[in-house]
């Protein structure tokens, strides 16, 4: 199988080329190489690769940066997947897109599952949420991941945390706010599966364990034997621009269902992340 796989310079696409078998040819290209907001440049790349499967890791993803600039994150986050759609069609392509917990309001106060409504409270959130829309309409064979914390990509606060802890330094992690931190290559292994499954629709891949920023750094602290303090810290204190929901950890209804194997626990991925 040929795989497009965008947004190649992000830790998920990195995971994704890791962990993806050899017998498929993977066509990995980064946001500078080819943006998925320019729709004829979506359309004629789309149509000169041929791919049979499309992965969209890109997107704009600072989540406070999309409420500075709203043009940005609806052309990147929903105007963008909207051409990749298009594009696929045209080729006869299946096209997997990768969605967040950011489209809930974190109200429910339990893992919002597939039949849950979304109601986002963020500019990242909306586009977010508007993308998953244009891309139903617009394609058939298509698969939507929502996701929630990914870590271990490099980027991410849990990667960065470590880092500290690995120099001696102590870490930090808001304690207030829930989500289901997922390791960056236990999702990663999943995509094309599902993907080939030929069930389209909308899927949440997260880790089982729903938890605070501040609990999983100080997981990974004993885990690893660092010597660092971990300090709480609240989401209020930090002034963050955008609003985030309070918990927004993620279950399925649907993918036990499914030929697709469940995620391992946080014990299984904060092992493997710090072997790596």
């Amino acid at each position: 199988m040929k795989i497009l796989l965008t947004g190649a310079g992000g830790g998920l696409a990195r995971a994704v080329l890791e962990v993806t078998p050899p017998h498929h040819e993977v066509v990995a290209v980064t946001h500078a190489e080819f943006d998925i907001g320019d729709h004829q440049d979506v359309l004629a790349t789309v149509a000169e690769v041929a791919p049979d499967l499309i992965v969209n890791a890109a997107g704009f993803t600072k989540v406070d940066a999309n409420e500075a600039d709203p043009t940005r994150a609806f052309r990147d986050n929903a105007q963008g997947p909207q051409s990749l759609a298009i594009a696929a069609r045209a080729a006869g392509a299946i096209l997997v897109h990768i969605s967040t917990d950011y489209v809930f309001d974190g109200e429910k106060g339990s893992p919002y599952d597939e039949a849950d409504h979304p109601h986002p409270i963020s500019v990242y959130g909306r586009s977010k949420l508007l993308g998953e829309r244009l891309v139903r309409e617009a394609l058939p064979d298509h698969v939507i991941v929502r996701t929630s914390w990914v870590f271990g990509g490099g980027d991410d606060h849990l990667s960065r945390q470590l880092a500290r802890l690995r120099a001696g330094e102590d870490a930090a992690g808001v304690n207030d706010r829930v989500g289901s931190p997922t390791y960056v290559r236990h999702l990663a292994e999943r995509i094309v599966p599902l993907a080939l499954t030929r069930r389209f629709g909308t899927y949440h891949l997260a880790g089982p364990e729903p938890t605070s920023w501040y609990d999983l750094v100080v997981r990974c602290r004993d885990v690893g034997g660092f010597g660092g303090a971990v300090a709480a810290q609240s989401a209020a204190d930090l002034q963050m621009a955008a609003p985030r929901p309070a918990n927004s950890a993620l279950t399925s209804v649907l993918v036990e269902n499914l030929s697709i194997s469940r995620m391992p626990g946080l014990d299984d991925a904060l092992a493997d992340l710090l072997a790596r």
